[in-house]
Formats: C-alpha cells, structure tokens, sequence
C-alpha cells in the first residue's frame, strides 16, 4: 500500500496495514456540533475514507466557542453541510455522506447500513432520538460510543451491542416510543458521579430547565480525542474499550 504524504506521519504508530484497514472503514456520526464535529475532523486527519454525519440543527454564533465547524462563516448553515465542506478541505477523497434532517425513524436504518462503528454525539436535548440511534446499532450488532463534555474534563462511554443497553444504563423502561420518551433526559448521573467544585447539582438542574447548559472548548476538544483514540484502537483490534457501566473520566479540576 502506497502511504498518502498527508498520511505519513502516522507511520510507526500506526502500520501501513492499519493504515490501509482505517482507509476502508466507515463511521457513522449522529450530531455534527461539539463532539461531532471535532470526531469527524480527527477521523479524517488520521485516515479513516467514510464517513456518514447527520445533524438538522444550523450554525448561530453562540456556537463559535466550542464547535468545530462554527465560524462567522457558517453561521446561519446546516451544520453537516459545513462540517462536509471543512472535511473534504482536509482530504478531498474523502468519502462522506450528509443527513442534514437528522437522525430520524425514516432513515436510521439507511444511516447505520454497514457501518463500522457509530459516534452518538446528538444534542443532549433529543435524547429520544439517541435511543433511537442506540437501539438500531444494538440490532445490528454495532458499537457505539458517546462523551460529554463537563467543563475542564471529559467522559467517554462506550457500548456493546451485546452488553448493556442505554436505557438500561440510564434506568428507563425498555421500548418506549419516541413520543412516550419525549421530556426524558439522561442523567447527569450517568455521566460524572462527582462534579467539580465549580458546579453545584442546582446549576445544572436550572441549565437544564434552561436549556442553556454552559460549555467551552477544551472540555468538547478532550473528548473527542478520548472517543476517536478509544474507537480507533478497537477497530484495529488493539485494544477493547471498557462498556458501560463502567466509563472513562477524566477532569483535571475537582
């Protein structure tokens, strides 16, 4: 296999045979914002030839802080659609599909065909869409991983589609419809059992009455690189993530 001079530098980390294995993968990625966006730019540097990304929010400047793709150029854009154009200026071969409608029970299913591995990065607001995705990886056989940003730190979480399922993990009933899941969020709970310092449980049950729940770059930059280095390995069949319940926590503030 002849190594791309873009690509060269990953050699002796990484070998040209898995060089040639990331080349043919393909990645799903559910949400095209913070943990979306910085995944798919790290799984296009390093090599990975498809990528499937679906979001059907669009760019405001609030969103400049901490989102891959936002610039003042984009604002008002989909967000999969700038993410594409930001992807294909790193590597213009690379293979990509957009879903600028989102992740929906109409096209879940064309979403996941033969797919490698899935990155749920949707909005924490539209988590019954995020079961939904769950769900069909599960069916399928596919794993899935998540993060979520928590100020200074990061958490990764990964599932087997053999293992522990996300309404299982989050305590809710299994097989509940998308509108009997609407108003149910996952826990933050299930994402850091101790906050830090700087965050009280108040804040965030007012952040999420809100909506507005705050967030900044270092912490969406930090789990993509655990996300995308955990996930990379597993394909290349170098090491298995641990699954929920166990999870990854990093948080450099307590």
């Amino acid at each position: 296999m002849i190594v791309q001079e873009r690509l060269t530098r990953n050699l002796g980390i990484m070998s040209e045979e898995d060089m040639h294995k990331l080349r043919n993968a393909k990645i799903a990625i559910a949400g095209c914002g913070c943990i979306g966006g910085f995944s798919a730019e790290l799984l296009t540097r390093i090599g990975v030839g498809e990528l499937r990304i679906a979001d059907p929010d669009s760019f405001d400047e609030s969103n400049i802080n901490r989102q891959c793709a936002a610039t003042f150029k984009t604002i008002g854009r989909n967000k999969s659609e700038a993410l594409k154009e930001h992807l294909l200026a790193i590597n213009p071969e690379l293979k990509i599909t957009t879903y600028s409608e989102g992740v929906h029970e109409e096209n879940v299913s064309d979403f996941l065909h033969q797919v490698d591995y899935v990155i749920d990065a949707i909005d924490y607001f539209a988590f019954p869409y995020a079961v939904l995705l769950h769900r069909e990886a599960r069916q399928r056989g596919i794993h899935i991983i998540t993060a979520a940003a928590i100020g200074f730190g990061t958490t990764v979480l990964a599932f087997d589609p053999k293992g522990m399922a996300l309404e299982e993990y989050v305590g809710m009933p299994m097989g509940l419809t998308i509108e009997q899941m609407k108003g149910i969020r996952f826990p933050v709970s299930g994402y850091a059992e101790k906050l830090p310092s700087y965050i009280s449980m108040e804040q965030v049950t007012r952040w999420i009455q809100e909506k507005t729940i705050p967030t900044i770059s270092v912490g969406q930059a930090l789990g993509p690189g655990v996300l995308v280095s955990k996930m990379i390995l597993h394909i290349l069949d170098r090491k298995v993530p641990s699954f929920v319940p166990e999870s990854f926590q990093l948080q450099f503030e307590d």
